[in-house]
């Protein structure tokens, strides 16, 4: 069909961001550590399944930040830029655009609100499967750029628009594992040395090898 030929050709990613050295991004820190390693080293072009997520979540974020600047009462902020240096190694400071993250503002209370959008919320609230670790730990990292705000997880229904929100406090151990796995991917790419494929090994990350661009590539490697 033509008009999906032409949506979806605008949509896919078809040229290279590449990152500088020693800068990682906030929502990629908990990818898999392989991944991440491709990303830099072998970079490969998103495919459209990738794409259709990123535009959805792209719309709900600009939507509810939308719904949320008319309320007279709160100032509202999106789109922030961000960047938080390793508390120890100065070659890594972790940067970016907060483009999922929206900022609340009312009386002397500050609200970071991260936006997900996922498939089947209610099963997945039901049995426990959010919020997930690597959500939790990106906005762990936007509460530490901006500290005493409260953090909330507003996960979206892509399917119904139903909504789940999950208040979250500041975890200083989570940041610092967060910024362990920062200082891991930076030493591999320094001696190329390629990191263990931890989604294969590990129960609760195995679902990204599904998505994974690399995954032939992962799977001979070995």
């Amino acid at each position: 069909m033509v008009v999906k030929e032409i949506i979806y050709r605008h949509i896919v990613d078809d040229e290279f961001k590449e990152p500088y050295e020693g800068e990682y991004w906030p929502s990629q820190i908990w990818s898999c550590l392989r991944k991440q390693y491709y990303d830099r080293t072998s970079p490969a072009l998103s495919g459209i399944d990738s794409a259709r997520f990123t535009i959805l979540g792209e719309a709900l974020h600009e939507l509810i930040a939308e719904l949320l600047k008319k309320e007279s009462s709160v100032k509202v902020t999106s789109e922030l830029p961000l960047r938080i240096p390793h508390p120890t190694n100065h070659e890594i400071v972790i940067s970016g655009r907060a483009d999922d993250l929206i900022v609340i503002e009312f009386t002397k209370e500050r609200y970071l609100v991260e936006i997900k959008s996922v498939d089947g919320l209610s099963f997945k609230v039901k049995n426990g499967y959010l919020p997930r670790l690597e959500h939790r730990a990106q906005l762990n990292l936007y509460m530490k750029a901006f500290p005493k705000s409260k953090g909330v997880l507003l996960y979206v229904d892509r399917s119904n628009f139903d909504m789940e929100e999950f208040l979250v406090d500041f975890d200083e151990e989570l940041y610092l594992k967060t910024m362990e796995r920062a200082e891991m991917l930076h030493k591999a790419l320094k001696v190329r040395k390629l990191p263990e494929p931890e989604a294969k090994m590990r129960e609760d990350m195995k679902w990204q090898c599904e998505y994974c661009l690399y995954r032939a590539k992962c799977d001979k490697d070995k």
